[in-house]
């Protein structure tokens, strides 16, 4: 079974994510609500993959990004990012920073599950 944890400050978005990855199949699903909340939550137990968001408080997501390129956490197998807010200069930065995947909220069911499957999870 692959774990996922989702870091979104949005509870709305959180609880949306969280239902289409039920859908899909995943049932193993844990939340954060900022980066800081992530980080501890990756320390706690890796995930398999990461959906995380840019935009938050205390912690966006691109520090979360570099803490773990730092290795302040363990890195999850995988990393999707998400944001409404990011052009094409923001996607190439979350991938140099160590994002695999970028996902343009709000997302389709058929786009997560595409993410998913090239994520292998």
């Amino acid at each position: 079974m692959t774990s996922v944890l989702i870091v979104e400050d949005d509870p709305n978005t959180r609880l949306a994510v969280t239902s289409m990855l039920e859908v899909v199949g995943h049932d193993e699903i844990r939340s954060a609500v900022n980066g800081e909340e992530g980080l501890e939550r990756l320390r706690e137990e890796l995930p398999d993959l990461m959906l995380l968001d840019l935009m938050m408080p205390k912690m966006d997501g691109l520090e979360v990004l570099r803490q773990l390129r730092k290795g302040s956490a363990p890195r999850p197998g995988h990393i999707i990012v998400m944001s409404a807010h990011a052009n094409a200069n923001d996607r190439e930065g979350v991938k140099h920073l160590g994002a695999d995947q970028f996902l343009a909220k709000p997302f389709t069911l058929a786009q997560l599950e595409e993410a998913l499957e090239t994520a292998g999870v």
